[in-house]
């Protein structure tokens, strides 16, 4: 579960980036209707795996909620039980499906999702059918998922970026509902949200007129909308009351400034922008597209090294939103510096105009991204519940006329008229870390056994049937490989869902390995020059080129590209281009090499830098491969020739593979390969990429302090003498699934978080190589509850070693892996990168196959024979980043 305030999208662009979204289909595809009741429904069929993405978006967030959060912990509470299906059912039936789910508070709307095999599709209707028929809201219920939704909290107020952002959306949204409190605070929570609030709240708001049911995925669109009718059809609509006004305040000019535990100084500029009702709107996109142009002033002081990143980011709302430049720069910039720059790059465009080049390239685009929106099941059914639900469109393609009349005058009027500095708000947060861990004893934990077991209530007959026709799905993947003479291995799936390809490579590689001794960084600083260019063209000639076919490319020693299928022969060519034939321009090698330098510095104190760094050092003995790291001394050593040596010993085709996915042949692709990449030669012997076994480690603790923090992440963690190849591998991944899979159907889960309230969230992961592995567990809780947490891990870890799995939770596992299987299918991109990642561990490309008959098989006595066998309760290495144990 989840909320999405307003800017979250800029926060996520700060480690992610910008992807694409996007694809025009034929209205053939596209089924509606709406029930007497009121409730829309619409069908999108989306052959592309058997799995469907259900999302009930209702028309009610925190612009509605007369109490901060309240939107929030209704979304939290609709998982606590309805009428219908209790607490302890609604969570085991999800768990069955193997599917995803989550559900997402955001100003207009609050959305509630399961993506599932879609043999499950009506279990997905039935359990969404339960909650819109009445929730409980028990006081007891909220009680407990209070403790949560308050670790929550914590975890963002401990944030500097988030409280920034917090403060910068209640700045520009003054006077307007879109600045309300979609997280919540602790004082509300704790002291005025209760059953009362809870139960009022959902009976004003949560009604089938007040609702847009989105469907999307390998389903028949008139049984589908026949199985909703059935289940929603007699729930009564009800009268709706008024929805606050949007009157927003003048914009006043203000500072805002925090002290941040990141390796950066972040700096945001924030305006106001054109809403989605605006006659402005399309142009703002296209307006925003120019801003992030990589051929553009802005990103421009990235690639001069100015900034270790920079962009323009739009948080949308239907009346008003906010633009907001940002940019991060290495904690010895000053913040008013690099803002001083930004705004001299916005005052050069206001004055001056954009590159009428740009907005042609933008426009270009976005209508081209449209092609990628079938490539994936469950962002194609976000993509029309925001297009439908808050943009008020009739599908999300519905822009794609509106940004192809989008005219050069247009996005300069825009920038003039909303991007005005003397109005706008200037905020930044700026890193202050001490570069300080304290050590622990590593006492194990003593065992705790407060905990009951978890509840099994006895399920409906139409989810028992889940469990009793349980078996391996058939394989829908059907690749086809062919290797070059230079030893390059290419996998191609045709498709011809959309007209479009992905690819994705990788080289294998190790940097800990590869990098010579006094070069520490080398790869990665590599990595960031190869971004500039071609011997063919240089950087900003590239971007053109990539911009005239509307592609992206990504290169490295994990390359990508994502391209129309009628253009695809030349996206390959540029690829191989510049991953093949990178300029490495020696001008810009020290700019690059500074750039790296600035981030080094910022990061050797931060403390998740550090709370890595330590955790290395108490897995493995001195001298591991993995407690090597770039330090400011092996950055400043490096020289062009180390670049260009490295790369010519690390990139090499024999290492190398390709997955190919999309609306390509076979025989297409190996011609298209073999011309771009056939040339391609290796160098020398292949380095070594593996990394030894090592003796598994002693318990032991740190304590890493951060700036700010109040809430505490902890990582437990222990190195395994355990292979890929391993028999145990099967019993393995059921023993983890017992404990963190399927959310509050999990032992970990139900234990921390449902019973107690001591973690937010809580995950686990064998993370399997070919010669050592590690086991780890993650958990977000307050300082008071990190050893209480640590002690009832310990004791079900235990548990499992001393007792057999009872039979009905272990096939809940099997039924959950089992079911993952086509949910992991259901984008070009995850099928590229699953078979990608099989072949690069030297497994066959039915590796889910083989794995899903093996775990199917695997008995209780089995699973606890592997977890006493291979896990340690008493030699976790605990690593806390922030407070440490109270």
């Amino acid at each position: 579960m989840r909320f999405t305030r307003p800017l979250v999208a800029f926060a996520a662009a700060l480690a992610l980036g910008f992807v694409l979204v996007g694809q025009a289909r034929a209205d053939s595809n596209v089924t509606r209707t709406t029930l007497s009741n009121g409730l829309q429904v619409v069908v999108v069929r989306d052959t592309l795996a058997p799995v469907v993405t259900t999302m009930m978006n209702y028309k009610v967030g925190s612009n509605e909620e007369p109490l901060d959060g309240l939107a929030h912990a209704t979304e939290h509470m609709m998982f606590r039980g309805s009428k219908t299906i209790s607490a302890n059912q609604l969570t085991e039936i999800i768990g069955l499906t193997g599917g995803d789910f989550d559900a997402d508070t955001q100003a207009e709307m609050t959305q509630y999702f399961f993506t599932v095999p879609s043999q499950y599709l009506d279990v997905a209707l039935r359990l969404e059918a339960s909650r819109a028929r009445g929730l409980l809201m028990a006081q007891n219920e909220w009680n407990q998922e209070r403790g949560a939704i308050e670790q929550e909290v914590t975890q963002d107020n401990s944030n500097a970026i988030s409280r920034m952002l917090m403060k910068i959306q209640k700045a520009v949204y003054v006077g307007t509902p879109y600045g309300n409190n979609t997280l919540g605070t602790i004082k509300t929570f704790s002291t005025q949200i209760n059953h009362k609030q809870l139960i009022d709240f959902y009976n004003t708001w949560y009604h089938p007129n007040n609702a847009i049911f989105v469907i999307v995925g390998n389903v028949d669109p008139h049984s589908t909308i026949a199985m909703v009718k059935k289940l929603f059809g007699s729930i009564p609509a009800a009268k709706l009351p008024a929805r606050p006004k949007v009157a927003p305040l003048p914009l006043k000019p203000q500072v805002i400034s925090e002290t941040s535990d990141q390796p950066y100084t972040l700096v945001a500029q924030a305006f106001r922008f054109p809403g989605y009702d605006s006659k402005e709107y399309a142009a703002s996109v296209i307006a925003s597209d120019v801003l992030n142009s990589q051929r553009g002033a802005l990103y421009g002081l990235t690639a001069d090294g100015k900034a270790l990143f920079t962009g323009f980011q739009s948080d949308n709302h239907p009346k008003l939103s906010g633009g907001f430049l940002f940019a991060a720069v290495a904690p010895t910039t000053k913040p008013q510096t690099i803002a001083a720059e930004m705004k001299a790059v916005i005052e050069g465009y206001k004055l001056h105009g954009v590159p009428a080049a740009l907005v042609r390239a933008s426009i270009r685009r976005e209508v081209a991204q449209a092609s990628f929106q079938y490539n994936n099941i469950a962002n194609l059914a976000f993509a029309w519940s925001t297009a439908l639900t808050v943009q008020g469109l009739r599908s999300p393609n519905q822009m794609i006329s509106a940004y192809k009349h989008v005219t050069t005058a247009e996005v300069n009027n825009v920038l003039r008229r909303y991007l005005v500095y003397k109005t706008s708000i200037l905020a930044y947060a700026v890193p202050s870390n001490s570069g300080k861990i304290s050590m622990g004893t590593g006492a194990p934990a003593k065992e705790n056994n407060s905990i009951p077991p978890t509840k099994h209530e006895a399920l409906p007959t139409w989810a028992n049937d889940i469990l009793a026709n349980l078996k391996v799905p058939p394989q829908t993947l059907h690749p086809t490989t062919f290797t070059l003479a230079n030893g390059l291995h290419v996998i191609v799936v045709p498709s011809k869902l959309s007209k479009t390809v992905v690819l994705r490579g990788s080289i294998d590689n190790a940097p800990m390995l590869q990098e010579p001794k006094g070069e520490s960084g080398v790869g990665g600083v590599l990595a960031t020059l190869m971004g500039y260019g071609s011997t063919t063209y240089n950087r900003i000639a590239y971007q053109a080129q990539l911009d005239k076919i509307a592609a992206n490319v990504s290169v490295g020693t994990s390359f990508s590209l994502d391209v129309l299928s009628d253009r695809v022969a030349r996206g390959m060519q540029l690829l191989a281009d510049e991953e093949l034939h990178p300029a490495l321009p020696a001008a810009i090698f020290p700019v690059v090499r500074q750039q790296a330098l600035g981030a080094i510095l910022g990061a050797e104190n931060a403390p998740d830098t550090l709370a890595q760094e330590q955790l290395q050092k108490l897995l493995y003995p001195a001298g591991d491969p993995t407690q090597r790291h770039a330090t400011p001394a092996s950055i400043r050593a490096l020289t062009l020739a180390d670049l260009q040596s490295y790369y010519q010993a690390a990139y090499r085709p024999d290492l190398t593979t390709i997955a190919i996915v999309g609306d390509i042949s076979p025989e297409r692709a190996k011609i298209l390969v073999e011309r771009y990449f056939g040339a391609w030669k290796a160098v020398g012997p292949k380095p070594q990429t593996e990394l030894a076994a090592q003796p598994n480690n002693p318990a032991a603790a740190a304590v890493v302090p951060a700036t700010g923090r109040v809430q505490s992440s902890t990582t437990l963690a222990q190195t395994m003498d355990f292979g890929r190849s391993n028999p145990d591998y099967a019993a393995l991944q059921l023993a983890n699934t017992v404990l963190t899979g399927g959310f509050y159907s999990s032992m970990l889960y139900h234990d921390l978080r449902e019973i107690h309230g001591w973690v937010y969230y809580v995950g686990s992961q064998f993370n399997i190589e070919k010669h050592r592995s590690v086991f780890t567990i993650s958990y977000g809780s307050n300082p008071q509850n990190i050893v209480p947490a640590q002690q009832q891990i310990v004791t079900d870890i235990e548990q499992l070693q001393q007792h057999p799995l009872g039979a009905h939770r272990l096939l809940r596992a099997k039924a959950l892996l089992l079911g993952l299987i086509p949910v992991r299918q259901q984008s070009y991109g995850g099928v590229a990168n699953l078979l990608l990642g099989y072949a690069q561990e030297g497994l066959p490309l039915d590796e889910n196959i083989l794995e899903a008959r093996q775990e199917l098989a695997t008995t209780p006595a089995q699973v606890q024979a592997a977890v006493a066998k291979w896990v340690r309760p008493k030699d976790f290495v605990r690593v806390v980043t922030g407070p440490g144990p109270r």
